[in-house]
């Protein structure tokens, strides 16, 4: 069996469904997935499976995430991206109080007192990110 069927397969037994009811609901006939052993998939029709089964792209194809998010380019753990994801849903007045509670560990650890909140929210360097070892803020890299 092939990886893709195999991680496709492995995703289908984790949500208790089958190759059957994954096909109908996206609308393949009946052993399309399996086919894709032997031949290639058209890729709406891997999007549309892999939305279904809430697994991404990158996971299905080559078994790992390839298009990682980074900060700072280095990946970011899924600590860090649950705290990215939980951020978002905050309002603004929570969101700098938040910001402010970090900032105050960020300097008490680091020894430093410069503010970074300007690299993250100015509005002028929408690809801004986090600082560099030297300061400088990163570019396109969170």
């Amino acid at each position: 069996m092939s990886d893709l069927i195999g991680r496709i397969e492995t995703a289908i037994k984790e949500k208790g469904l089958t190759f059957n009811r994954v096909e109908h609901d996206c609308g393949l006939g009946n052993g399309t997935i399996k086919r894709w052993q032997d031949q290639s998939p058209r890729l709406e029709k891997l999007i549309a499976v892999a939305g279904y089964l809430d697994v991404s792209l990158d996971y299905l194809v080559f078994g790992s995430l390839k298009s990682e998010k980074l900060c700072d380019g280095v990946p970011l753990s899924d600590d860090e991206q649950d705290i990215v994801a939980m951020y978002r849903i905050l309002d603004g007045t929570t969101r700098e109080t938040v910001f402010d509670m970090v900032t105050m560990l960020y300097e008490k650890a680091t020894g430093k007192r410069a503010s970074i909140y300007s690299t993250y929210t100015d509005e002028n360097n929408p690809d801004g990110s986090g600082p560099d070892d030297d300061g400088t803020p990163c570019i396109g890299t969170a």
